[in-house]
């Protein structure tokens, strides 16, 4: 099956783009590596530092992932309690640098020590801890697609590394690296401009701090994976100035699924300097590697008066696509950030970032089959070629000053994103395929082709928000954003949106550790263009306004725990095409919810990450019949999670651990014609930390679905996913 020789020169051209690119990342690092003297450091980096730190130096370690400059703080008293699976602050959008307890707004945190414990090694690992996430269209082999609260995460606007870069979710995303996966629910417009209400996944990279780290870590798993991670951190230089943290992985992947194997790597370099108490720059290049033999999704069938018989679930461990035809995928993102401390009271940072994903991808659906016996069309879509790039820009100005008896703590900010996508082509190809017994596919009969076009989208804006406090326990911030909005596209017409969000919010601290928030924020989505057979064919649609409200309650017990309940409602508009023909935003989904998260610790010895979440979800404007008053596709009425990490008193480093993961029954499409399970998954795991040779050493045992549930994963855009059966997992880490 050769390409056309255009498919080959598209691919050749982005090869050789790639290979540019990578050759930058290069240059810059070293470049920053050069002018910063961390070459001619190197050598002495595994030398004993000084003891002592500056105040300024430790402030500004102390917050490195929020990138802030701090003044000198003199520290006195004694250190308040801290939970390890407990998040202090939150790192997200503009809530980064504040207290949990002065944020507005659902933010779940998953902690490294909970990361750590779960052995997690994808996105989903950390974010089943998280309510109301659920798996969307995909079963988790290539990567993760995912929504919250019943609404599906944009692929390429609803990801972010370090709060600032959108990067693409379209590749296998590390955990080795992130010191912290955080989750800002709902609407977003006031940062992030466009984005879907779901909310942003912000992954943070690990630092270097004041402790040395050098780390190697064998990883094997029940299906036969073999991998190995090394993580290397220092600071030194005068006043250690100089921090560098680099990780590396690589895998050998054995998937749950027979003879669906291929690989993983990845590596990423955390830099940062600061050459005066005022002024700090941080670097971090992330790049990853995956192969991979994606596992069809299953499509249902036409429904009969309303109602689509779903097929039996099928042999987990069977593979229904052929095993020679991988998706090879890369991914590299890069941030440089710099702080300036003006003064006492006034800052400014600024950041630039990019980051690439390159797919050769095959894409898989099982359809037009039998339900009794199974026999049925297996269609693969060839996908060479698939290029993402986003470009990002952001610039920020605080300040702190008062006004009569009100404190401000005042942002100004602008940024803009540019995406980019070129042409590409699917070439479609059938296969016969039994659903309940495969058979090995050998021969693929060519099909029909697609072509889409390149794209071009800029998202830019200018944004102000001014926390006010207007007493020391209350604190009212409101802001404004002016969005912008354009997208242009080969042989389509150019969309040009323009939209201003408002939000607001109180908090009030009725104690020093108890605080309630009320807050009313705003979401930006493209609503696109009118399709070809539309009575208004081609024409722009305005930009599709989501409305959020929300309420809650936030304690933070003495021993660090934290503990929160929120109540909300989204309004998201939705476009469709009415009864005359007319293409335009007609419907609206409302969801409504109420969600609680209790993280830390119950005993000195019990540690606990527990989340809950009742959603009731309806179309409740909508001009299909068939579809008003439904819940949308995907979207669970409950979900919740518990996990606990104990660690055994008379057994010193040794602990146990177990979690339950459960997700209520979900629609597979928005006429709810049929419903897939709910189900609930189990995992167990130990941990012994002990020394070998006066060194460190930590040996891990996981159990994912450990009674080897059988289950659908997901469901939405008209195609189901298959749950993965049990695998069991060792790592064993040694210091050095």
């Amino acid at each position: 099956m050769n390409q056309p020789s255009r498919t080959q020169r598209h691919d050749n051209a982005i090869r050789h783009h790639l290979a540019s690119k990578r050759r930058h990342y290069v240059a810059v690092a070293l470049t920053i590596i050069t002018t910063t003297g961390l070459a001619d450091s190197l050598a002495h980096a595994a030398e004993p530092t000084t003891a002592g730190v500056p105040a300024a130096a430790s402030a500004a370690s102390a917050d490195t992932e929020s990138g802030a400059v701090l003044a000198p703080i003199a520290v006195n008293g004694s250190k308040q309690s801290a939970s390890p699976y407990a998040p202090k602050t939150v790192q997200t959008g503009q809530y980064r640098g504040l207290d949990a307890l002065d944020v507005p707004a659902t933010v779940n945190v998953v902690t490294s020590d909970v990361l750590k414990a779960q052995a997690a090694t994808g996105l989903f690992d950390a974010l089943r801890n998280v309510a109301g996430v659920t798996r969307q269209q995909l079963s988790g082999i290539s990567y993760d697609q995912l929504s919250i609260r019943g609404i599906a995460l944009d692929n390429r606007q609803s990801y972010y590394l370090d709060g600032v870069l959108p990067i693409d979710n379209n590749i296998w995303m590390p955990m080795e690296d992130k010191e912290r996966v955080e989750v800002l629910k709902g609407a977003s417009a006031l940062y992030y401009g466009f984005a879907v209400p779901a909310g942003i996944v912000n992954m943070v990279m690990k630092r270097a701090g004041d402790t040395p780290v050098t780390s190697a870590s064998l990883l094997v798993d029940s299906h036969g994976s073999v991998g190995a991670h090394a993580d290397i951190a220092r600071r030194f230089g005068t006043d250690n100035q100089f921090g560098i943290r680099v990780n590396a992985m690589a895998e050998h992947v054995e998937t749950p699924i027979d003879g669906d194997r291929g690989y993983r790597m990845f590596q990423s370099v955390a830099l940062d300097w600061k050459p005066t108490n005022r002024l700090s720059f941080k670097y971090d290049l992330e790049h990853i590697d995956q192969r991979v033999v994606e596992q069809a999704g299953i499509t249902p069938l036409a429904a009969v008066n309303g109602v689509i018989t779903l097929p039996s679930l099928p042999d987990a461990s069977k593979l229904l696509v052929p095993n020679d035809k991988p998706t090879t995928s890369t991914a590299t993102a890069q941030i440089l950030r710099a702080d300036y401390l003006i003064n006492d009271n006034w800052s400014a940072n600024v950041s630039i970032g990019q980051s690439i994903t390159q797919r050769n991808r095959w894409l898989w659906i099982l359809q037009k089959y039998n339900v009794n016996t199974g026999s049925g069309t297996l269609q693969g879509s060839q996908q060479n070629g698939q290029f993402y790039e986003n470009k990002n820009v952001r610039a920020e100005l605080n300040g702190n000053f008062e006004t009569g008896p009100f404190t401000h703590d005042v942002t100004f900010g602008v940024n803009e994103n540019w995406l980019f996508q070129p042409d590409f082509t699917t070439y479609y190809y059938t296969a016969t395929q039994n659903l309940y017994s495969p058979i090995s596919i050998t021969k693929l009969t060519p099909g029909s082709s697609k072509a889409f076009y390149a794209q071009h989208v800029s998202n830019q804006g200018a944004y102000v928000f001014d926390r006010i406090g207007l007493t020391k326990d209350l604190l009212f911030t409101a802001g404004v954003r002016y969005s912008s909005y354009r997208a242009t596209q080969a042989q389509t017409t150019t969309q040009d949106v323009n939209h201003t969000s408002p939000s607001a919010s109180l908090v009030y601290k009725i104690t020093p550790q108890t605080s309630v928030y009320a807050s009313y924020i705003e979401g930006l989505e493209s609503a696109g263009s009118a399709p070809a057979t539309a009575t208004n064919a081609y024409q722009i649609l305005p930009a599709a306004v989501s409305k959020q409200e929300e309420v809650g309650i936030r304690h933070r017990f003495n021993n660090g725990s934290l503990a929160s309940v929120a109540a909300f409602q989204i309004r998201q508009p939705s476009a469709s095409t009415d009864a005359n023909g007319l293409y335009a935003l007609n419907g609206v989904s409302r969801y409504r919810g109420v969600e609680f998260s209790y993280q830390g610790d119950i005993t000195s010895d019990l540690s606990i990450v527990t989340t809950g979440m009742w959603l009731n979800a309806e179309l409740v404007d909508s001009t299909d019949p068939t579809t008003h008053g439904k819940r949308p596709e995907n979207t669970p009425r409950y979900t919740g999670s518990v996990f606990l990490n104990y660690r055994v008193p008379h057994l010193y480093g040794f602990s146990i651990n177990g979690g339950a993961y459960f997700v209520g029954q979900r629609p597979i499409d928005d006429a709810n014609q049929a419903y897939i399970p709910g189900y609930t998954l189990v995992s167990a795991g130990a941990r012994y930390e002990t020394q070998l040779f006066g060194r460190n050493a930590t040996f891990q045992l996981n159990v994912e679905n450990a009674f080897n549930r059988h289950y659908w994963a997901s469901a939405g855009s008209s195609q189901l996913g298959i749950g993965l059966e049990r695998t069991i997992s060792l790592t064993s880490t040694f210091d050095f």
